[in-house]
């Protein structure tokens, strides 16, 4: 308090060894995660477990995978904030790849799952709403921060298309619109990928409303 620094503080009043034991474990219906009926997806409950998730696997080579995973989807959120158009594109291919087979690579819902697996780590700063109705239309990803000075993100994806065709929908169809009574830098990001040759387009603008 001091500091004026807040954390969670069952983190600091008890070990996550019980929780370590738990992950590596690892067999069938042994597990720490939250199901969302609606949307049949599992995820893990909330930032305090997600923070002494990654605490209790940092270490452990069989988790060395998921720990690259964890900090790739963290350089990606830096890269986006400082609009490096490239680099996400880039990060995306390896994504993309990397979540998908040659079968279904080219299946809008995996590469939205695709999408959402790189942007991982933005859920420790972000609440993260899928195809949200807003405007004339759905946006794709909305990212909504709860902590200060970061910008909310609005994210179009498109295939066989442009990058700036993608930034062109969020505009036209106001997907904005879905963020009025927020105050502050507002990203908009179009993501484009070609179904010939597996690359990823970006395109980020930077607004204030």
């Amino acid at each position: 308090m001091q500091n004026h620094k807040y954390s969670s503080y069952w983190a600091k009043t008890a070990s996550y060894e019980s929780l370590k034991l738990f992950i590596l474990m690892n067999f069938e219906g042994l597990g720490y995660l939250s199901y969302d009926e609606d949307n049949e997806e599992c995820f893990i409950p909330n930032k305090e477990i997600r923070s002494e998730w990654i605490n209790s696997i940092e270490d452990e080579a069989d988790y060395k995978e998921i720990m690259e995973m964890v900090n790739g989807s963290r350089e990606l959120l830096e890269r986006t904030l400082h609009c490096d158009e490239e680099y996400v594109a880039s990060a995306l291919d390896k994504a993309h790849m990397r979540a998908t087979n040659p079968l279904t690579y080219n299946n809008e819902a995996s590469f939205q799952s695709a999408i959402g697996l790189a942007h991982f780590y933005a859920n420790a700063k972000y609440t993260i709403i899928k195809e949200l109705p807003s405007g004339k239309g759905y946006a794709d990803l909305a990212l909504i921060p709860y902590v200060p000075d970061i910008p909310a993100m609005i994210i179009e994806l498109k295939s066989n298309k442009t990058a700036e065709s993608a930034l062109k929908q969020i505009r036209t169809r106001k997907y904005d619109d879905l963020l009025q009574h927020y105050h502050g830098a507002l990203l908009f990001v179009g993501i484009n990928y070609s179904l010939d040759t597996k690359e990823h387009q970006c395109r980020i603008e930077k607004l204030t409303l």
